[in-house]
């Protein structure tokens, strides 16, 4: 199968809401209507009442209650709000797949998407973006449950006994779903840099600082002790293994609220 094939099933295919196209788009623009997007945020109600559950629980303490896009972009930033609608109208833009624990899939994404959060702060990049990216570092697997969901659930068999996913997918499909969101952040728009660290997670290209967040939280994310953490996106990131270890308890820190309301 050739991977254009698995997008011309427009039918199964996921969308998102125009204004999570509309964010989307100001990641790559210098300056943004704010205003204009918060009225945009507004005419979705869906989006909107999650926005405001999640702007006022304690994950953000909030000093005051906030009733609208507008008092939420005033109260958490432009950038904390887009990353929040985003993740809002990517996480449901999927429907369930029989077989598939959709509720755990995006759970061990959101985990991602905090560590690599947590040291896009330590390398002094954009937090915002690295969250997204880990947000969206497997959505190819979610998005071949989706259209190939027996060829899937045969995949996910074998993983569980030891297979790699990647290679699985790659010999039993052509491709493998680093390709697919890959090619799904680029058909949503996404930002370049996002669309070659989900392609590179594995095996980041030198130049992409995203790419190799990306890398070393995917690293942190499978190892609960102290392994050895990938040298050369440490060194690229100017990190060092003794700082990143130290925050280790920080960075992989779950958010049961934030899990709660977002998924």
């Amino acid at each position: 199968m050739q991977i254009d094939e698995l997008f011309e099933q427009t039918h199964k295919l996921p969308t998102v809401p125009r204004v999570v196209q509309d964010l989307i788009s100001s990641f790559g623009q210098d300056e943004v209507n704010v205003g204009a997007i918060a009225d945009r945020i507004a005419l979705d109600q869906v989006i909107t009442a999650k926005l405001l559950r999640l702007a006022n629980s304690a994950h953000f303490g909030a000093s005051r209650k906030i009733g609208s896009a507008h008092e939420a972009i005033i109260v958490l930033g432009f950038n904390t709000v887009r990353t929040l609608v985003v993740a809002c109208g990517v996480t449901g833009a999927f429907v369930a797949t029989p077989g598939f624990d959709r509720q755990q899939f995006w759970r061990n994404s959101l985990h991602v998407a905090l560590i690599a959060g947590g040291l896009a702060k330590l390398s002094r990049d954009n937090h915002e973006l690295a969250f997204t990216c880990g947000l969206l570092h497997c959505i190819g697997e979610l998005l071949i449950h989706v259209t190939q969901p027996e060829l899937a659930s045969k995949i996910d068999r074998s993983v569980t006994t030891g297979g790699n996913r990647a290679t699985l997918e790659s010999n039993n499909i052509g491709f493998n779903y680093m390709d697919v969101g890959a090619e799904l952040a680029r058909r949503w728009n996404f930002p370049e840099a996002i669309q070659f660290a989900i392609a590179e997670q594995q095996m980041p290209k030198p130049g992409s600082r995203l790419s190799a967040l990306l890398h070393l939280a995917l690293a942190i994310n499978r190892n609960d002790d102290e392994a050895a953490l990938p040298a050369a996106a440490l060194e690229y990131l100017q990190l060092s293994a003794e700082t990143v270890q130290q925050q280790r308890s920080t960075l992989t820190a779950s958010d049961p609220e934030l899990e709660d309301m977002l998924l």
